[in-house]
């Protein structure tokens, strides 16, 4: 599992801060598929959890929920930030998961699964589930900025930084997430599913924000990070005020960009499967 990239500290403190936590919609949509054959909701097991946004969602439903990441920084940040007393953050691998056999009813995996080795954690998440126990896993196309009569500029310039600027600097695992969306690979192949796997790409939210929250936000991607890695964190920084300023420039904006405010759109993609 590559994981280099969420060990920095200050990376786990951003990704916290500005990273959309999962829509209260896609947890409906999995525990009503789940509730189809299993009721005693004991157990979910979200992998890849980070700093927590993908697990909190699923603490209603469930008596207990792990929250597992392999990132000792981002599960440090989460149980910093935990208020949820049924909710347990812990180091762990994808491929290992450590909680008996049959004893899961529900394996999550929210923006993560991109960096697992799929065969590896399928075969975790049969060994985990209980009869008619789900896998559901998920993520997100690249974020949309909107702002009346701006929006089509705004979502260009994010689209040509990730491509132009960061293009060489993305990493494999992350092309699978924002640029194929999990439909390609062994993503929509769940090796132990009874039935077809489902996907379903209808949840889209909307966020008030600012344009520096917007920037914030790409820069918890790991392709910046990696850029950094190897450019060195001053380009880094240059990169950023210029992508900023092209914002801000799209918009008119006289304000600061900390008080200029958007609108971001995230459109889920949600796939799942049942053993």
């Amino acid at each position: 599992m590559s994981y280099q990239y969420f060990e920095i500290p200050d990376h786990a403190i951003v990704y916290n801060k500005f990273r959309p936590s999962t829509p209260k919609e896609i947890a409906e949509k999995i525990v009503d598929y789940l509730k189809q054959e299993v009721t005693d909701l004991a157990l979910a097991v979200d992998v890849g959890c980070g700093s927590g946004q993908s697990t909190e969602v699923l603490a209603p439903y469930f008596q207990t929920v792990i929250g597992i990441d392999p990132s000792e920084t981002q599960i440090v940040e989460a149980q910093k930030n935990n208020t949820i007393p049924n909710i347990v953050y812990r180091v762990g691998s994808a491929e290992k998961i450590l909680s008996p056999s049959g004893s899961v009813q529900l394996v999550t995996a929210g923006q993560s699964c991109h960096w697992f080795d799929m065969k590896k954690f399928y075969a975790e998440v049969e060994r985990l589930l209980v009869p008619g126990g789900v896998l559901a896993i998920y993520g997100y196309f690249l974020p949309r900025p909107h702002f009346p009569g701006k929006s089509e500029d705004l979502c260009s310039v994010v689209d040509k930084f990730y491509s132009d600027v960061l293009g060489k600097y993305v990493l494999p695992e992350s092309k699978k997430v924002y640029i194929d969306n999990y439909k390609g690979g062994d993503f929509m192949h769940f090796p132990f599913t009874k039935q077809p796997v489902m996907r379903d790409e209808s949840v889209t939210t909307e966020t008030d924000a600012t344009v520096a929250d917007l920037v914030g936000y790409i820069s918890s991607w790991s392709a910046f990070q990696n850029y950094v890695k190897l450019e060195g964190k001053t380009q880094g920084t240059m990169v950023l005020q210029k992508f900023e300023k092209e914002v801000m420039n799209i918009l008119n904006a006289t304000s600061a960009p900390a008080e200029t405010r958007i609108t971001i759109k995230y459109k889920y993609f949600l796939i799942m499967g049942r053993k």
